[in-house]
């Protein structure tokens, strides 16, 4: 079969243009040790790759200092995670922080971000009061910026959401030791409360099997038990249902509702997680 120049051309020029776009999406590496304070360079910096046994999946520390003027330093540490959901766990769980709102330790003020998977910790003179604006437009030169919760959370219902009452889950989930993060979201209609998790990422079947173990299973009333669902008693006269989704997912409801109304917020929360792409 031949093949005529025109089309043998045509045929290489896309290929050198699919050649082209793939070498624009990799990304330039990154030095760390030149990022500026407004257009100040660091006057010292440390970078630190070595494991932190006390904070789980922490991937590297970063250490800036910014003589932003006579006798005024900023101080600026930046933990970098695993992924976001472990910087989120730590940054809500650990205690260390308390978000936009400065702390005074000593002699210093502490203000924190939290952005994808870093933790930012600004410490600065307790006399000298920084514009959060300045420290955010920090905070965007890092790579990968993006702010706000994973829009992991975003496949949760939205309905009678409690405010205030979503959390993560690294290490137990219900009691029971865990080997995949999950996002936990509280849900009230009047006295009726139930939770809603879905894990991080795909979860191995070995995986869910080994947590679904160390559940206290029951057998539902009032609804046929579907073959790939769990039903467990989650304490306190609250019970759950969880499955591992196709696609590998897990999906886990529990709370204070009868067994049909636990089976459809069941099915509505798994659709939506299940139909999410994220």
């Amino acid at each position: 079969m031949r093949f005529s120049s025109r089309f043998l051309k045509l045929v290489l020029a896309a290929c050198v243009a699919f050649l082209a776009g793939c070498q624009e999406k990799e990304e330039a590496p990154v030095d760390y040790s030149a990022i500026t304070y407004k257009f100040l360079k660091p006057v010292s910096f440390a970078d630190d790759a070595s494991e932190n046994p006390d904070i789980s999946s922490l991937k590297r520390r970063l250490d800036y200092r910014y003589a932003v003027m006579l006798g005024d330093t900023l101080d600026v540490t930046v933990l970098e995670f695993e992924s976001d959901v472990y910087a989120l766990d730590y940054y809500m769980n650990s205690g260390h922080f308390q978000g936009s709102v400065p702390i005074l330790r000593g002699n210093f003020l502490e203000q924190s971000f939290r952005a994808d998977k870093h933790i930012f910790i600004f410490r600065h003179d307790s006399y000298r009061r920084y514009e959060r604006a300045d420290l955010e437009n920090y905070v965007r030169k890092f790579p990968g910026y993006h702010g706000g919760f994973p829009q992991a959370f975003l496949s949760l219902p939205f309905e009678f959401r409690e405010q205030g009452r979503s959390s993560i889950q690294t290490k137990f989930f219900l009691g029971v030791k865990s080997s995949f993060p999950v996002l936990v979201q509280s849900y009230r209609d009047g006295n009726l409360r139930w939770n809603v998790a879905r894990s991080w990422d795909q979860v191995e079947s070995d995986a869910f099997s080994a947590w679904a173990s160390g559940l206290k299973l029951v057998e539902p009333v009032g609804i046929f038990p579907a073959n790939d669902c769990i039903y467990f008693e989650a304490g306190e006269g609250s019970n759950g249902i969880a499955s591992r989704l196709a696609g590998g997912r897990v999906a886990v409801v529990w709370g204070y509702l009868s067994w049909p109304d636990l089976e459809r917020t069941f099915f509505t929360a798994s659709d939506r997680i299940y139909e999410a792409r994220f």
